[in-house]
This record gives C-alpha cells, sequence and structure tokens, in this order.
C-alpha cells in the first residue's frame, strides 16, 4: 500500500485519538470477536459494548457527496496513552501504537469526507483465521505437498476496510438482438460439408427489479474481484457504527468516493438485469448486443466498514500474501507453484486437449 511522503514529522498535522481504558487495571482495551466484548489482555476484564442497532441507510442524491478528493492532510496523530506520535498511512482511519501498542482511533471529525454509519464486527478470531488459512493451503493443488507444514505465518493484523453499498428500484426498457443457431448440409460428393448458421430475431421489453445491498469495495487493500473471491460481506447484518468495535485493529477511510462508487454499483445492476433478459429467452444461444434503458428509483446507500484479517507467510524465502474475510474465513491470497506438480498437471491438460481434438475429426471428418 502506498504510504504518504511525509519528511519533516514535526510539520504533519496532529489529530486527536482515543482508546478505551480497562475498568479493572487501566490498561487499554481491545474488541474480542471470540467474546463479542472489549477485553483487555493484561488482566482479562471485559466490557461491553454498545447495544447493536440497524444502521440507516441514507437516500443517495447528486449533492450526497459535494465531490471527493484523496486524503492528504491527516498525517499522524498522537498516542493518548504513552504519548508517542504515529505516522498514518494514506486513508488509515486506526492505527496501534508502535511503542506501548495502545488502539488509537482518529476522532472522525478530523477525517475529511464522509463518516461510516455501518460497521460489521469481528466474527473470526486471529486463530480461526489460522486455521482458515491452514484449510486454503491444503486445497491448493499445484502447491508444494509440504507448504502447510513447513510456511511460517507472520502475526496477522485486523484491518476494517471500506466499502459501499446501495439499494435501488430499476424500471428499464431494453431491446436485443439474440440468435439461435442451426446446421444445414450443403454440397454434395467430396464436398459435401456441415455448416453451422445462426438465426437472428429482434426482441424488447420492460423488465423491473429491485437491489439490496450491492457492495462496491473502497478500499486500496482490496479490489471488487477479491472482495467476490472472499465471499464478499453479509453487509445486510451490519450495525450502526461504534468506535468500540474497531479498538485494537486499524480501519482505512475511503479510496473510491461515493460518486464514483455509485456508477459502478449501477453497472453491476446493469449487469444483472441482462442476464435477466437472457434468461428470458432460452431458446436464444447467441447474443448480439443487449440495450437497457434504465430508471434508477429510491437510491440508498451505506458505508460499511468490513473486516479482514491481512498477513503474509515464507516459503522457502519469499513472502506471500492473503487475507482472510473476517466474518466467514474465507481466504484469498497467493500460493507458490509445485514444478513437478505444474509439468504433469500441464502434460495431462495436453493430453486431454489431443484425444478431444481427435474425437472432433473423427466426428466431422471422418
Amino acid at each position: 500500500m502506498e504510504k504518504e511522503e511525509v519528511k519533516d514529522v514535526t510539520e504533519a498535522k496532529e489529530v486527536e485519538s482515543g482508546t478505551f481504558k480497562c475498568p479493572g487495571c487501566g490498561n487499554f482495551l481491545k474488541y474480542d470477536p471470540g467474546c463479542g466484548k472489549l477485553k483487555c489482555d493484561y488482566c482479562g476484564a471485559e466490557k461491553d459494548v454498545p447495544v447493536p442497532t440497524p444502521p440507516m441507510e441514507l437516500y443517495y442524491t447528486s449533492l450526497s457527496e459535494q465531490g471527493f478528493s484523496g486524503w492528504g492532510d491527516v498525517k499522524c496523530i498522537q498516542c493518548p496513552v504513552c504519548g508517542a506520535k504515529t505516522m498514518l498511512e494514506k486513508y488509515q482511519t486506526v492505527t496501534v501504537c508502535p511503542f506501548c501498542g495502545a488502539p488509537n482511533v482518529v476522532e472522525s471529525d478530523d477525517i475529511p469526507g464522509l463518516k461510516p454509519n455501518a460497521v460489521l464486527p469481528f466474527r473470526i478470531t486471529e486463530l480461526k483465521a489460522h486455521e482458515s488459512l491452514k484449510k486454503w493451503m491444503g486445497k491448493k493443488f499445484l502447491a508444494p505437498t509440504n507448504l502447510k507444514k513447513t510456511a511460517k505465518t507472520d502475526k496477522m493484523r485486523g484491518v476494517y476496510v471500506p466499502i459501499w453499498t446501495f439499494d435501488s428500484n430499476v424500471n428499464a426498457t431494453y431491446e436485443a438482438r439474440l440468435g439461435k443457431t442451426y446446421t444445414v448440409t450443403v454440397g454434395s460428393g467430396k464436398n459435401r460439408r456441415t455448416e453451422t448458421r445462426v438465426r437472428w430475431y429482434h426482441v424488447s421489453g420492460s423488465i423491473f427489479s429491485c437491489f439490496d445491498d450491492i457492495a462496491v469495495e473502497a478500499s486500496t487493500k482490496i479490489t471488487q474481484k477479491d472482495l467476490t473471491k472472499l465471499g464478499s460481506f453479509d453487509t445486510k447484518n451490519s450495525i450502526n457504527f461504534e468506535d468500540e468495535y474497531l479498538s485494537g485493529y486499524s480501519a482505512e477511510r475511503y479510496s473510491q468516493g461515493l460518486d464514483d462508487s455509485w456508477g459502478v454499483a449501477k453497472d453491476l445492476m446493469l449487469d444483472n438485469i441482462r442476464s435477466q433478459i437472457r434468461n428470458r429467452y432460452p431458446d436464444a444461444d447467441r447474443v448480439d448486443y443487449i440495450n437497457v434503458n434504465p430508471v434508477f428509483s429510491e437510491t440508498k446507500y451505506k458505508y460499511v466498514l468490513a473486516p479482514l484479517w491481512m498477513s503474509s507467510y515464507r516459503y522457502k524465502g519469499k513472502d506471500y500474501g492473503f487475507v482472510v474475510n473476517g466474518r466467514n474465513g474465507r481466504t484469498v491470497g497467493k500460493a507458490p507453484l509445485s514444478p513437478i506438480k505444474t509439468f504433469f498437471f500441464s502434460l495431462f491438460c495436453a493430453g486431454v486437449a489431443a484425444a478431444l481434438i481427435y474425437m472432433i475429426y473423427m466426428l466431422f471428418f471422418s
């Protein structure tokens, strides 16, 4: 992840941060997904978090976001426990003090842009995340056989990443050109052959769809593709944002603004609508085009912070990064390839391809 370039820490803007103190020993408290409370690592004391309430979805209009600019004015925070100053990475809003380990939450008023109104608390503990990683390694068919046993995993970091969710009702009209393939036999004698042709036809109509919680990543740490691989997040179960859930973890502000994210969400909705239209005509096996004219209404959004466990592991001198969904344990990452397994798998694929070519030749040309 890119870092803000700051030449002189003394010139960086300082912002307030906060911690949650242990009522027993005065140490700081962290949110523990195992018990669902704030917990002291030193004495084991626990403290309840606010009673979860559903977040309020906000109506999206052209005035919801008054322009979006990159975050460049928040650069460092001062730890209220030990007084040390910590540089913030780009878009980071929560950090852990490297000197005393205190979790510091940046006051929201000091962060430019829209404020999160929902959070998905960690459900998977760090131990469970390690177990998920081991299971993921065991399923990597082309990875070295000893990967699971010999990989050295670094300490995991709990990170909350920003996600926009959108609801919308879509009334749309459409027109499309679809086709149905068929075969004909032409020629005679040695020139006799079978040709595949397409019978094209036009269709049109209207369609209505209700979309709920279309998720769009707005993070520097994951991509939309990774978000899908991670099984997405159960954003419908998000709760009203409270700082307590962030204590002990890192978090980042969105790097993609609300308006741009709404554009991504609209594209996802339109892709879904095109699939629905395509399914209305099961006999068609070719698509030339599907033009959709949508009207969006009752559009709402949430700014959700979603949990990830992030780390890397080392295998034979190389580092491989991975992330674990903090809600369902699904893992996405990179894995080394076994040269032997890759070689034999390539031979197998080549053999299958050769067999298919031979069958096609015998079927059509013998």
